[in-house]
């Protein structure tokens, strides 16, 4: 989504550095050319995005979700899981249409038996999530009740309700670097001490000093509470 970054430049060459991660999130043909990473029984589990939000562009702010392929596609190409985004805070349209696409995606995927996760990324704030903590807790519900096996959103104060009041696991994002590799362990203790089921760690895992150190740590933090 963020066009070349540093750390996966060459993802196809680097991926090795993540083989105890549980699980890995890619779009779809990025799979294919990294897929003799997942023939091994103990690989991690392959997500891939099936939809395209306009508020990744930069200068977007708009959410307005499109299709980008099919879960039935991305089970060809290898998926354990599929996600899909609900983005809601923009135009009432765009709301409309994103609430639409992700009934859909939850229809095919359990049609499928393909785990559905629903990502929620509040419209005010996107870039640090300073967003309106009501939003956050009205999409997250709507993604569990429009239907979804997992969630993956953004973390907020009273996170611990938020998963208190949610009827299905709830993973937190870490969006943008932190400062340090420390301040990723540090932020990934504290979600996991308010209830969070897991992180999903991007730019804090590939960019880390040494990846697979950083993950070796992030393992112990998020399985044994240990930092």
């Amino acid at each position: 989504m963020l066009g070349h970054i540093k750390g996966i430049e060459n993802l196809p060459e680097t991926i090795n550095l993540y083989k105890k991660a549980d699980a890995i999130l890619f779009n779809p043909k990025m799979v294919r050319y990294c897929g003799k990473f997942f023939t091994s029984y103990d690989s991690p589990l392959c997500i891939i995005r099936v939809n395209w939000g306009s508020h990744y562009c930069e200068g977007f702010k708009e959410g307005y979700g499109k299709k980008m392929s099919t879960v039935r596609q991305a089970v060809a190409l290898g998926a354990n899981m599929v996600i899909v985004s609900l983005l809601i805070g923009g135009k009432e349209e765009a709301n409309a249409e994103n609430v639409t696409l992700l009934g859909e995606m939850f229809e095919e995927s359990e049609s499928l038996g393909i785990p559905l996760i629903s990502e929620f990324i509040p419209q005010e704030g996107i870039d640090r999530f300073e967003g309106n903590r009501r939003l956050v807790e009205v999409g997250v519900r709507m993604t569990s009740e429009i239907g979804c096996d997992l969630i993956k959103t953004v973390y907020i104060e009273g996170f611990s309700d938020l998963v208190k009041f949610t009827p299905v696991p709830i993973l937190a994002l870490g969006g943008a670097r932190m400062k340090t590799d420390l301040d990723a362990l540090e932020y990934a203790k504290k979600i996991i001490q308010e209830g969070a089921a897991g992180v999903v760690y991007g730019r804090n895992a590939f960019q880390a000093k040494n990846p697979e150190k950083f993950l070796d740590a992030l393992i112990k933090v998020l399985k044994e509470g240990r930092l």
